[in-house]
């Protein structure tokens, strides 16, 4: 039986949707050359109408995930939205031994920006993702870590700031949360470079070299800002003057938990206070050029793409930020 050229997973998300349609579209690949894939068979018409196959994976259903992979010469591989991490390791690994069995000729595993090309932050969520690329290291597959830039899109969340704010509150941390910066991306941006990369292959940018035994691609803005910078991009969008109030982060933590328009739970913005320190630290603040040489233009800053989201919709939300679940609580 012949191998399909792609298989793409998280197509049902924001950055796998994107993904999807700039391969089809801006790239022109085939729509039988792809398999789309959800761990829900409810999905199938909505790829199918797009001309694109269609199969069934399940991270936690192994079954369904060596039969979805056969045959296939690119899987990209989509964090799993699973948030409790033991869970989304479990998951993974699932991901990964499916590969293996069904002798999948290359990874490209979508992780993030934190620490680099290191592994150094002890962020909750990116020590998933390091736990995740030693998996694959160890798996023997040929892979990719695409080590995403943090989205600006998702300033409400880092800032817990809803249409409704009136002040902004973050914690009191060292180095202050005025000095440490976040080399952040657009999520649209972010979807295109990947699919160029995807569609065209790596040996068509030979400036950009996987690094380290990890072979990572960083995939980061142009500029590093901090959250305070977000804050002044959200001001200058929606033509207000928003303050910034910081507290200690065990009152930061009591505040907003008192508060919070979204619900969240105490647990969600004691992770706050771990990311924000990672941030403090510089864990994101590191700049690449392989983002600019896929888009083959400057990417937009972090507060460029706040400024420009709050101008077109005033009302701006990030949904992570409004459930009323404990969707974070083990970031």
């Amino acid at each position: 039986m012949s191998s399909t050229p792609f298989l793409l997973t998280g197509v049902t998300g924001g950055l796998g949707a994107k993904i999807l349609d700039d391969m089809l579209d801006k790239h022109h690949v085939p729509a039988s050359d792809i398999i789309a894939t959800s761990r829900s068979e409810n999905n199938r018409s909505r790829f199918e109408q797009k001309f694109v196959q269609f199969r069934v994976a399940d991270y936690d259903r192994s079954d369904t995930l060596v039969k979805a992979f056969k045959n296939i010469d690119n899987l990209l591989f989509m964090s799993s939205s699973e948030r409790d991490n033991p869970k989304r390791n479990r998951e993974h690994e699932n991901v990964i031994e499916a590969a293996k069995q069904a002798k999948v000729k290359k990874v490209w595993y979508v992780s993030l920006a934190f620490g680099g090309f290191g592994d150094t932050s002890k962020i909750g969520f990116q020590q998933a993702h390091y736990e995740t690329e030693d998996k694959l290291k160890n798996s023997g597959l040929d892979f990719i870590s695409l080590r995403a830039g943090v989205y600006a899109d998702a300033f409400p969340l880092f800032l817990n700031w809803y249409p409704s704010t009136k002040s902004v509150l973050l914690p009191e941390m060292t180095p202050s949360v005025t000095e440490g910066k976040v080399a952040f991306a657009s999520r649209d941006e972010l979807g295109e470079a990947m699919a160029t990369l995807l569609a065209k292959g790596l040996a068509d940018f030979p400036s950009i070299q996987p690094r380290t035994e990890k072979n990572i691609i960083l995939l980061t803005g142009p500029k590093a800002e901090s959250l305070v910078h977000l804050v002044d991009a959200i001001n200058r969008g929606r033509t207000t003057n928003m303050p910034v109030e910081y507290l200690k982060p065990a009152d930061w933590v009591e505040e907003c938990t008192k508060d919070d328009e979204g619900g969240k739970p105490r647990a969600w913005f004691e992770a706050r206070v771990i990311f924000t320190q990672g941030v403090c630290d510089g864990d994101a603040e590191l700049l690449d050029p392989a983002f600019e040489t896929l888009l083959g233009r400057r990417p937009e800053t972090g507060t460029e793409t706040v400024e420009r989201l709050v101008k077109e919709d005033s009302g701006y939300t990030w949904h992570q930020n409004h459930a009323r679940l404990a969707l974070l609580s083990g970031s």
